[in-house]
């Protein structure tokens, strides 16, 4: 055994050297792993809808994944519905990284990535008219259907968002959080088995 760990222990030494000498020159931050932790969150959907399901599992509501809701000329793509008491809340994903600055009036939003500056459309404006349009499907099948709401959530692990609190923005590690509010735990009167019928009849 001695001669065993003797023989290879020059290796032992150099792998740990090497893991060393990753540690020091930033670890995750170095250019490879960046490029893992900071590139667009293709699991943002995944992450969302668990995190929906994790609050509402033991409340009995009801979360739908990816749905396009069409109705006459409208129609919109949400990344996951949520059914309670409260009404109906849809929601759009985000997985940019870096840091995210904007506000609501602003139709492009700046993002700073790896120290470079640039522009992506404001992903609150891209929900707009969304709400009208569950509000019509709704009185449509004369479904009771209590508020309704749309919420960006981004997923990404690697980006902060600065924007007013005002506005319907949230990253995903915060979402049960929120939900739990009192505002959201709220009876409003909503019909969840009658909303979730009315949204799979107008889904494509």
């Amino acid at each position: 055994m001695l001669e065993f760990l003797s023989k290879y222990l020059y290796l032992v030494l150099i792998i740990i050297a090497f893991f060393m000498m990753l540690y020091f020159l930033g670890g995750e931050d170095i250019v490879y792993f960046r490029k893992k932790k900071y590139n667009y969150d293709i699991k943002g959907e995944e992450k969302l809808i668990k995190a929906l399901n994790r609050f509402a599992k033991i409340r009995s509501f009801t979360v739908l994944g990816k749905t396009t809701i069409a109705y006459g000329e409208k129609e919109y793509t949400f990344d996951g519905i949520l059914l309670c008491y409260f009404g109906t809340i849809a929601f759009s994903v985000d997985g940019h990284g870096g840091e995210i600055y904007g506000s609501d009036g602003e139709e492009k939003w700046t993002q700073i990535f790896e120290e470079k500056k640039s522009k992506i459309q404001n992903p609150v404006s891209a929900m707009n008219g969304a709400e009208r349009l569950f509000r019509e499907i709704y009185r449509t099948e004369k479904a009771k259907f209590g508020q309704i709401e749309t919420m960006v959530v981004y997923t990404n692990d690697y980006c902060s968002v600065a924007v007013p609190k005002s506005m319907p923005v949230c990253h995903v590690k915060d979402l049960v959080k929120k939900l739990e509010s009192k505002k959201y735990l709220a009876d409003n009167g909503a019909d969840i088995d009658a909303m979730k019928a009315v949204i799979e009849k107008y889904s494509k």
